[in-house]
């Protein structure tokens, strides 16, 4: 196509990915805070689970068959679950005692208490991650609203900054 690799390489270094599919939607001190509200089901949750070490997962909603059973494999690297919706008492039964949670209910309280305990927790390299492993019916029309209240509340939080 005529297009050197150098450009090719600055373009994907450049771009800033999609809305509710891992976006980055702000940092704090040492917490970064990411939106991917599209994760509906446990499948989708995994991979974001797969991609950091020391999360504050943000998770719940209208639950979907098969709950997250499925991804037990990456509790480690939850440091502590916020659960909200329909799915917060199933999933607390499956986090069990093996992963520190509570259940926030709504995501306005789920960021407000994710991003206080991430940021006294002395990581350095924290994540607050909404990735619900539901659907958004039970509180949101769709994933997209629910990801855009997401992104509002986080850069509300005072000392936010875009990621750039």
């Amino acid at each position: 196509m005529g297009i050197s690799q150098d450009v090719l390489q600055d373009g994907l270094r450049s771009f800033p990915g999609l809305a509710h599919r891992m976006e980055q939607v702000g940092r704090r001190a040492n917490v970064l805070f990411v939106n991917d509200s599209k994760g509906t089901n446990a499948d989708a949750t995994a991979h974001a689970l797969s991609s950091f070490a020391d999360i504050f997962w943000i998770a719940g909603g209208k639950p979907k068959a098969g709950g997250i059973t499925s991804l037990t494999g990456f509790f480690p690297r939850i440091r502590k679950a916020y659960l909200i919706g329909e799915a917060a008492p199933e999933f607390s039964g499956t986090l069990g005692t093996e992963v520190a949670h509570e259940i926030s209910q709504t995501l306005d309280v789920a960021v407000a208490n994710a991003a206080r305990d991430a940021e006294v927790s002395g990581l350095q390299d924290a994540v607050v991650l909404l990735s619900p492993a539901c659907a958004s019916f039970d509180q949101y029309r769709n994933f997209e609203i629910r990801g855009t209240k997401f992104r509002e509340l986080v850069q509300a939080l005072p000392g936010v900054k875009p990621v750039v």
